[in-house]
């Protein structure tokens, strides 16, 4: 007759996901934290253009750090282990850590998009592009508050969210969490397209070389990694309905949460990195030696002197069908010290 015996502490053996866990989480943190902080060091010391985008790169990796942090004190507890071997006591900690690394989810996301979507407005500080990003940002903003709400009170009182000893909680049922967790994530992965997407338009306007605009449109979709992650994730979200082994069936939605705000973090900073990248080939800005047709007294006169690459484009709709005579001036910065684009108003040819 097979034991029912409850266990009483974890198996000495870890199963091989708790070992994927930690190790997938230590890896992209840690590349997350080099990247990161080059860039840091690039914009405060080299090109001293530190800005709203670099404090919110540090809150960024405060909350990332924090939330793979607690990700790894879950594997010590029960995540990644198979329900069945793992203590009620532990049980009671592994629900307490989700509850709050679900909390912390949002506002994580949150920090690590703004950062990205203030940094491509500092880049491309077109009128669409500010207006577009705000609106995101906005927008973002709202949706974590309204659905940090919910995750807050899923239960009444509040610690019967991870402790089933507590007297008449009143909770939300598994599957109704599922549901608001689905919805969340289909928001954010709406909001990860959006945000990779706000600067394409503007860079493929740009007289430079189809591989150049290639090149930079290509860093900035790097985010599409990151929006890989959370739609890989969406179908496992119901790993919170099982009531047999929950603790096993949550360790790779954990992997793609960690995953995703790194790998986040890491395209919002690569472009920054120009500098310390210039003497790859296709990745150096300077346009030393670079034989690109300009009009050189115009393109100085209109560009402050910064060099770079002129978009034209006409500043009313009624200008569609007139001549190109009045357009908006925009140009790639040097080794990433400027905004990439500069809008302004080429003088009248009079």
């Amino acid at each position: 007759m097979a034991s029912t015996t409850l266990p009483t502490v974890l198996p000495d053996s870890a199963p091989s996901l708790v070992d994927s866990i930690r190790a997938m989480i230590g890896l992209f943190t840690g590349f997350e934290l080099v990247v990161c902080l080059l860039r840091l060091y690039v914009r405060r010391f080299i090109t001293r253009q530190f800005g709203l985008d670099d404090y919110l790169v540090i809150v960024s990796v405060v909350l990332q750090v924090a939330f793979a942090a607690i990700s790894l004190v879950l594997t010590t507890v029960g995540l990644g282990y198979h329900q069945d071997t793992v203590p009620t006591s532990s049980m009671i900690q592994v629900h307490k850590y989700v509850y709050i690394l679900f909390c912390l989810y949002l506002w994580a996301a949150l920090a690590v998009k703004c950062s990205l979507t203030v940094f491509i407005m500092r880049l491309f500080p077109t009128k669409w592009v500010k207006r577009a990003g705000w609106a995101i940002i906005a927008v973002m903003i709202l949706v974590t508050v309204s659905g940090e709400i919910p995750l807050i009170v899923q239960c009444n009182p509040i610690e019967g969210a991870w402790d089933p000893n507590v007297k008449n909680a009143k909770c939300f049922s598994p599957k109704t969490l599922e549901y608001i967790q689905l919805y969340q994530a289909i928001l954010m992965l709406i909001f990860d397209v959006l945000i990779v997407a706000l600067p394409i338009p503007t860079v493929w306007k740009l007289q430079m070389p189809l591989s150049r605009r290639l090149v930079v449109i290509g860093l900035f979709s790097l985010g599409l990694i990151a929006c890989s992650c959370g739609l890989a994730r969406i179908p496992l979200l119901g790993f919170q309905a099982s009531a047999s082994d929950y603790t096993y069936l949550g360790g790779v939605p954990l992997i793609l949460m960690n995953v995703e705000y790194t790998l986040g973090l890491i395209a919002g900073s690569l472009p920054s990195l120009r500098v310390l990248l210039k003497s790859i080939p296709g990745l150096n800005s300077s346009g030393k030696g670079t034989p690109y047709p300009t009009r050189t007294r115009e393109w100085e006169s209109t560009t402050n002197g910064n060099g770079g690459y002129q978009l034209t484009e006409p500043t009313h709709w009624s200008q569609k069908w007139m001549s190109k005579k009045s357009a908006d001036v925009d140009s790639i910065e040097s080794e990433s010290q400027q905004p990439i684009v500069i809008a302004g108003k080429a003088p009248d040819r009079t």
